[in-house]
Parts: structure tokens; sequence; C-alpha cells
């Protein structure tokens, strides 16, 4: 009888939530992070963001019919390519009464959670048709003479920024009959993971030549040399940044020193076609000393 009552107040009053629901996947967790921040619940309503730690935690206040819920969401690396993602459940407002639904098994918002779950874990799937990674290892990044827009913004604006400025390069380029010895790249000077915001510097590498001069937009720059990590990225130019998450989930599980310096060149033109898995982009990630 003891035990019986223990273990009844355990469930109704300790135990820190209601139940919880997982699952595991070979997606890198910024990419789950991303996915999971503003996900469009199908049987859920009214969801909004209470907390969110990036690529380890999202917490979601939404509610389930009439009854209201929090779900934190948890992704906790397996290894250097496999994620698990944890949905764990309360009900600040009805736990009792929840509990209780949860003993008895008639428990609905529960089964579409678990459908919820497994609609992102299939888009996660399907999605790694449209790119691919290649960790390559260590190496050194190309020392390149550029004339350099820097610009900031969102990570998932960065394309959107180098479509709108690339006219000012162009035609830079076009005024001193510049050679371009080498692809477009951009250099990220920093990466504020809290705001998501990034610098860097949009890039045409030149050979330069007497009488060029700077203007108000475009400077001239050296990108240096420096030790790093070499990545292979091949999609969309929108999403180069899902190398960047793989790298990030390969360093944690190898215990290696990387900065949010990188350095990204973008190989071939969307301009002249093809499908976008044929696009490469040689990713280069300043290791630490």
């Amino acid at each position: 009888m003891v035990g019986i009552i223990g273990a009844a107040i355990w469930y109704f009053a300790v135990k820190p939530y209601d139940y919880s629901i997982a699952f595991t996947t070979n997606t890198p967790s910024g990419i789950i992070y991303e996915r999971i921040e503003y996900w469009p619940y199908e049987s859920f309503s009214n969801a909004e963001i209470l907390e969110e730690n990036f690529d380890e935690e999202v917490k979601h206040q939404l509610n389930f019919k009439d009854k209201s819920l929090v779900i934190d969401w948890n992704i906790s690396q397996i290894n250097d390519s496999v994620n698990k993602v944890k949905a764990i459940v309360r009900h600040p407002e009805s736990l009792v009464s929840s509990r209780l639904s949860l003993l008895t098994g008639k428990n609905k918002e529960q089964d579409s959670l678990k459908k919820e779950l497994e609609i992102i874990r299939k888009s996660l799937e399907e999605d790694k048709s449209n790119y691919k990674i290649a960790i390559k290892g260590e190496t050194k990044a190309p020392k390149t003479d550029c004339a350099c827009m820097s610009l900031k913004g969102q990570l998932q604006q960065k394309a959107m920024l180098m479509m709108t400025n690339i006219g000012y390069l162009s035609d830079y380029i076009l005024k001193y009959d510049l050679e371009m010895p080498a692809k477009p790249r951009v250099l990220v000077k920093s990466w504020d993971k809290e705001t998501n915001e990034i610098k860097f510097d949009f890039c045409f590498p030149i050979i330069k030549k007497e009488g060029l001069s700077e203007t108000d937009k475009i400077k001239l720059k050296t990108l240096p040399s420096f030790n790093a990590m070499h990545v292979v990225y091949n999609g969309n130019y929108l999403f180069t940044h899902f190398a960047w998450y793989k790298l990030q989930d390969y360093a944690k599980a190898n215990h290696l020193k990387i900065s949010d310096q990188i350095l990204e060149v973008f190989n071939n033109n969307p301009e002249m076609g093809g499908t976008s898995i044929e696009w490469t982009t040689d990713i280069y990630t300043l290791i630490k000393d």
C-alpha cells in the first residue's frame, strides 16, 4: 500500500512532465531546430515560442482543442551524425486531469502529437534529396584579393542579400575591366546565435592593377588564408548554412574547436540553369588554436 501511495504521489506531484515522445534522425541539429522553431502544427493551435536555445531546445505554448499545454522540444546528440528529438509535454493548468487521461489510455492529444512528430521526421528525411554535405577534413582556406561589400542580416537572408547587391560588384568589375581569377565568395566575420544575425563580406576575386579606387560600397580587401575544416555542400545556395550545422555537430562530437569565421566559395552560377543539387559550395571554417 505504501508503495502504491508513493508511486501515486510521484506520478501526480513529483514527475516533472506528463509524457514524452521521441525519434532519431541523422539530420544536423541546426536544421531540426529551424524546422521545429516555427512548425505549423496540424492538430494544435495558437503556438507561441516561450524559450529557445539554438540547436538544442525550443519551448512552445499551444492549445489542443480547449486545453493549454507546453511542449519542450529537446535536441540531443547521439553521435556526430545522429540526433535525438524529444517532445516533453506538460499541462500546467490541468495537470491531474491530463495525467488521469494518460492512465486510462484515453488521450487523443498524445495520439495527435505522435502524428506531428512523424510528419516532422518524414519532412526532414524528404528534404535530404535536396542537398548533400561532405566533411573533407583539415586544410588551408585560399588567400584571395577581392572587391568586397560588407553586409549584415539574418542568417537565412544571406542569399537574398547577395542577390540584392551583386549588381554593385558586377558594375565595379565592368568599370575597371577586371579579371576574376576565382569564383565569388562570402567571408562570414561574425554569427550571433541568439539574434541569428551574421556580418559578412560578399566578394568577387580580382587581379589587382593600377588605378583601382574604392567606393562607399565597394572596398578592396585581401581575404586571408587560415587553418580550416573543409566541407563541400551540394544544393541551393539559400541553404549553404546547413553545412555549417553539420560541421557544428561534427565538431561537438569530436571535441574540435571551430570559430564563426566561415569562407564560402560558390562554384556554380545559378543563372546558367541546371538542378540545384549539382551546385557546389566549398566551405572553410576557421579552426581555433
